[in-house]
């Protein structure tokens, strides 16, 4: 058998197996979704490039990333910030620790049909597969039920669990992680490290002087500003008017993780203001990563602490 026969015999199956669980889906959202590979490889689109719509939620609120195209590994969970919809199993474990809530009412979408979500602890994962992870270089993706997993990892290989054991393995993984997306972040151009010419746009000072208060923002015509704190980007995000010519739309924003250093997606840290604790500007918004740290300094050094969407320029200059 030629290697394009097993080709076709796979598609085949992929096309069958995607049809046979109950939600048929429509040639014209099928055929997009189907990418010429070989037995090795998951041929499935993900992340999602064709325009079809499987949410209307905008970004993933811990990653940035956009949840319409990671829709396929796309978790929500409820802890008593609200509601929250994820790109993957990983951003929900680093939100849970994060906050140090355990997450409720979580749901998952099918990997196959990810217009579908179902209660996560009824759904079967399948981890370590050849399918295209999200946040993570080890998959981990859902399915309504057993034999749809079963034969998935038949087709595809990895290891079928519950929800728990993916959660944990997801947890597990935070640390090791968090270096090389930002390695993968700066290599896709996402996020820029400052020069020594480069100036803060709101007080002239030189960012790259200051690597445990930097902070940038990527704009949509693809250019970089960069900021010697947090202080000068909530004055910047205030106004743009006052600093730009031309204001553009933002992006993603990036700040430096206190103390630990490392740049991060501003919306998925905990901000901690009104602290005795200075930065290059003085009165400045120290985000952490884990809410109990950030309450711990509030504790020493006074303050309160804040999503960064609660972040303006009063909050931050208030004693």
């Amino acid at each position: 058998m030629n290697s394009n026969h097993r080709k076709t015999i796979t598609r085949r199956r992929l096309i069958h197996y995607s049809l046979s669980t109950g939600a048929l889906l429509g040639v014209s959202s099928i055929f997009p979704s189907l990418l010429m590979a070989g037995s090795q490889a998951a041929a499935i689109e993900h992340p999602i490039h064709h325009p079809q719509k499987y949410t209307d939620k905008g970004r993933c609120p811990n990653c940035g990333m956009m949840l319409n195209m990671w829709a396929r590994t796309r978790h929500e969970f409820s802890n008593s910030e609200g509601s929250h919809t994820t790109c993957s199993p990983r951003c929900l474990a680093d939100m849970s620790k994060n906050s140090g809530e355990t997450p409720n009412n979580i749901k998952v979408a099918l990997y196959l049909h990810p217009e579908k979500m179902v209660a996560a602890d009824k759904a079967f994962y399948v981890i370590g597969s050849s399918a295209k992870g999200t946040m993570t270089m080890k998959s981990k993706v859902a399915f309504l039920t057993e034999e749809e997993a079963k034969n998935f990892v038949s087709e595809y290989g990895g290891t079928l669990v519950d929800y728990t054991t993916a959660l944990t393995a997801a947890t597990k993984e935070l640390a090791a992680s968090r270096m090389k997306i930002e390695g993968k972040r700066k290599k896709k151009g996402e996020i820029v490290e400052p020069t020594s010419e480069n100036r803060c746009l709101v007080c002239g000072m030189y960012p790259a002087r200051f690597p445990k208060h930097r902070a940038q923002v990527s704009m949509a015509d693809g250019s970089h500003q960069h900021f010697c704190s947090n202080q000068c980007l909530v004055h910047f995000m205030a106004d743009q008017k006052k600093y730009l010519k031309i204001p553009e739309k933002v992006k993603s924003i990036w700040v430096t993780v206190y103390p630990d250093g490392g740049y991060e997606y501003a919306m998925g840290l905990y901000y901690l203001v009104g602290s005795n604790i200075m930065g290059p500007m003085g009165k400045e918004a120290l985000p952490y990563r884990l809410k109990s740290d950030a309450d711990s300094a509030a504790e020493e050094h006074g303050g309160s602490v804040i999503h960064f969407r609660a972040l303006n320029p009063s909050k931050v200059m208030t004693p």
